[in-house]
């Protein structure tokens, strides 16, 4: 099929980027609520932070069973039943009568989240021409920032009409709508027309994993991600504890940051496409390292330029990991999803309990300084990612 003749946006990348965003509109929310919980309960900060951890084992560290799971069996009905879990655990996280109640609760939203992510992604794989994937890729990864970056604002919304926390159920409506629009479209959405009560095996071909080759790629993905949960943990208290800024404007670098992530993300994987992955991985630690090291030195004005541009350039490798790590993984497209956004992704998250021990012993600035030493070692990862420079990935027949 020429790809030229594959439309910018089909009825099921629009139908899977949807369903990511209203999936994770619930990471997006669960911030937002803890106040709430923790005044409600009477909670400690550690029991917060237990809320926080369970979302994030649910929903990222066990990824890769349902990855794993959906490889080997026709599963594209975990899709939409992942979205309406998602929604229907958050819409009833207002309803908790105690703590227990609200973990049970978290646990549901997780599997939810943990079992759309890996299909979905594969869904995309598998309609999507290999001079697309990237482009496809960073359509519904886009889908799933924009929903986790409304989710905050909807949810404060929400919480501020009649009913307040009780209105957590209202997040059942775009759940309900969106999931039943994807299961009468599973045909569409999937490479082959999935039998929920047979559990028929996949047609797909499999080939022997390169567990190396993905290693290397999941080691960069974790350090990428430990540079993500570094700025956004840090940023605003490095603004205004060291620089002396206000709260309010350590808020816009924040959303300038996750904004530009977004257009990168698309970019990137356009990009990827047309000059291949590898380059485009390449390119990004780069460009990366320098606007790093010049954030160290800025001060007013620049911070927030330098915070737009370091957001754009790194997170430009999204997409492009993802796909690469799907073309590393033939018929293992949900497992190499689930690795490279779920349990790369969490395990970075990890990355922010180091860094606050290195702030509390040399100083919050140090944590920039381990921060832009980082991409260095991604490039040279990245220099032994299968593929060519500056050569598109299908035309080497990796397609």
């Amino acid at each position: 099929m020429d790809t030229r003749k594959q439309p910018f946006l089909s009825k099921p990348l629009l139908l899977l980027a949807l369903g990511h965003a209203v999936t994770d509109l619930s990471q997006g929310a669960l911030p937002i609520l803890l106040p709430f919980f923790k005044s409600a309960f009477t909670l400690s900060y550690a029991q917060v932070g237990l809320i926080v951890l369970t979302q994030n084992f649910t929903s990222s560290i066990i990824q890769p069973v349902f990855g794993h799971v959906t490889d080997r069996l026709r599963l594209a009905w975990l899709v939409p039943v992942g979205l309406f879990l998602a929604g229907l655990g958050t819409a009833a996280t207002g309803l908790a009568t105690s703590y227990h109640m609200l973990l049970t609760i978290v646990v549901i939203t997780g599997i939810g989240i943990a079992a759309f992510h890996p299909q979905g992604a594969k869904g995309v794989h598998s309609i999507s021409e290999p001079g697309a994937r990237g482009r496809n890729m960073g359509i519904f990864l886009v889908g799933g920032n924009l929903g986790q970056a409304s989710g905050s604002v909807f949810m404060m919304g929400l919480l501020t009409l009649p009913g307040a926390i009780s209105n957590t159920t209202y997040f059942c409506l775009p759940a309900v709508i969106l999931s039943a629009l994807l299961w009468v479209n599973l045909s569409r959405t999937s490479s082959s027309t999935p039998t929920p009560s047979t559990g028929n095996k996949t047609t797909a071909i499999s080939a022997p994993i390169p567990y190396l080759g993905v290693g290397v790629l999941l080691l960069f993905i974790f350090m990428r991600s430990s540079i993500a949960s570094g700025l956004t943990t840090y940023l605003p208290l490095y603004f205004v504890d060291y620089l002396g800024g206000s709260p309010l404007y350590a808020s816009y670098l924040i959303s300038g940051y996750m904004l530009s992530g977004v257009a990168g993300t698309y970019i990137g994987g356009t990009l990827g496409d047309m000059y291949g992955r590898k380059t485009v991985i390449m390119g990004s630690m780069f460009l990366t390292f320098p606007l790093l090291v010049l954030f160290k030195f800025a001060t007013g004005f620049w911070t927030f330029p330098l915070v737009v541009l370091i957001g754009f350039t790194y997170i430009a490798s999204f997409s492009s990991t993802m796909v690469l790590a799907q073309e590393m993984m033939p018929g293992h497209e949900a497992l190499a999803a689930s690795l490279t956004v779920g349990l790369s992704q969490g395990l970075g998250g990890f990355a922010a309990t180091i860094f606050g021990f290195v702030a509390d012993h040399f100083g919050i600035p140090s944590i920039f300084t381990v921060i832009a030493l980082i991409p260095i070692g991604m490039f040279f990862l990245a220099s032994l990612f299968p593929g060519r420079l500056f050569k598109p990935d299908f035309e080497a027949g990796s397609g």
